[in-house]
C-alpha cells in the first residue's frame, strides 16, 4: 500500500493517549454516522494545538480538492497534540482526525497508525469514537445519548465501567473505529471504544455531549459546552418546524 507520512515537528514524546475520530464519508451514511468528525472539530477550535503530522495513503478515495487559489488538496489524516495540562496518568493527548475513514487497506492502515504512533509519540491507549451500525435509529432529536463502550482487552473493558459507560452490546463491529480497537493489543496498546446510537439528526449536539462528557472524565480536562446544548435546542425547534410542514403537506 502507497502512504506517505509529513511530520511538521520535531516533537518527541514517550506517554501519549490518543482520540481517534474518523467518520464514514460513504454519502448515504454522511449525514447519520457524523459524530467523530464534528466532535474532533469542536476540540480543535477550543483547544489550543501543535499539528505534529499529516498522514496520505492509498485507503482513501481516488480524488483531490481543489481549493479557492486552483491548487489540489490530497484528502488526508492529521495528528495534533492537545495542549492541555500534562497528566502522568494519560500523558499527552493527541488528536487523529481526517476528512473520512479510509474505504480500504484498513489493516495497513490501522498496522502504520499504531506503529509509528507508538515508535514516534510514545502510544500507550488509543480511544476510538463514532455511532453503533446494528441498532434501530433513535428519534430525530434526543433529550438524551447513551455512551456504550468495549474494550481491546478484559482491562479495558473494566476501566470503561469504571467510568459509568454502558457495556456495548454483544454485536458484529465492522469498520476501521472498530477494527483500531480490537488490533491494537497486538501493539501493546490499550484500546476502547466509545459507540452512541445512531439516529439523531446532524450536527449531533447531544451525543457530542455525551461523548466528550466520557472523555472530560477518562483524560481530566475540562471544556464549556454549553454551545452543543444551544445547538440541541434549535434543531429541536427546527425538526418541529419541519415536522409541522411535512404534515400539513401531506394533509394536502
Amino acid at each position: 500500500m502507497w502512504e506517505k507520512w509529513v511530520f511538521h515537528s520535531d516533537t518527541k514524546l514517550t506517554n501519549s493517549s490518543m482520540i481517534f475520530a474518523l467518520s464514514t464519508g460513504m454519502p448515504q451514511y454522511y449525514m447519520l454516522y457524523s459524530q467523530a468528525r464534528e466532535l474532533a472539530r469542536y476540540l480543535l477550535e477550543r483547544i489550543e494545538h501543535e499539528r505534529l503530522a499529516s498522514y496520505y495513503s492509498a485507503s482513501m478515495e481516488e480524488m483531490v480538492y481543489v481549493n479557492d487559489e486552483s491548487q489540489a488538496e490530497l484528502p488526508g489524516y492529521y495528528v495534533d497534540r492537545l495542549k492541555l495540562p500534562y497528566s502522568e496518568a494519560s500523558g499527552d493527548l493527541l488528536l487523529f482526525s481526517g476528512n473520512a475513514s479510509p474505504r480500504q487497506h484498513t489493516y495497513e492502515f490501522c498496522d502504520s497508525l499504531l506503529r509509528v504512533a507508538k515508535d514516534r509519540w510514545g502510544l500507550k491507549t488509543i480511544v476510538s469514537l463514532g455511532a453503533r451500525w446494528t441498532e434501530e435509529p433513535t428519534q430525530l432529536t434526543v433529550e438524551s445519548s447513551k455512551v456504550y463502550g468495549f474494550g481491546g482487552t478484559a482491562e479495558d473493558a473494566a476501566l470503561l465501567r469504571s467510568l459509568g459507560v454502558l457495556e456495548h452490546p454483544s454485536e458484529v463491529a465492522p469498520f476501521v473505529a472498530n477494527m483500531i480497537v480490537g488490533l491494537s493489543p497486538l501493539y501493546g496498546i490499550s484500546g476502547m471504544k466509545l459507540a452512541v446510537d445512531h439516529g439523531e439528526v446532524r450536527p449531533h449536539p447531544k451525543q457530542v455531549k455525551s461523548l466528550l462528557t466520557v472523555l472530560q472524565k477518562m483524560f481530566g480536562f475540562e471544556l464549556d459546552l454549553s454551545q452543543l446544548d444551544e445547538e440541541a435546542e434549535k434543531l429541536k425547534l427546527d425538526v418541529n418546524v419541519l415536522s409541522k410542514i411535512g404534515k400539513s403537506v401531506i394533509d394536502t
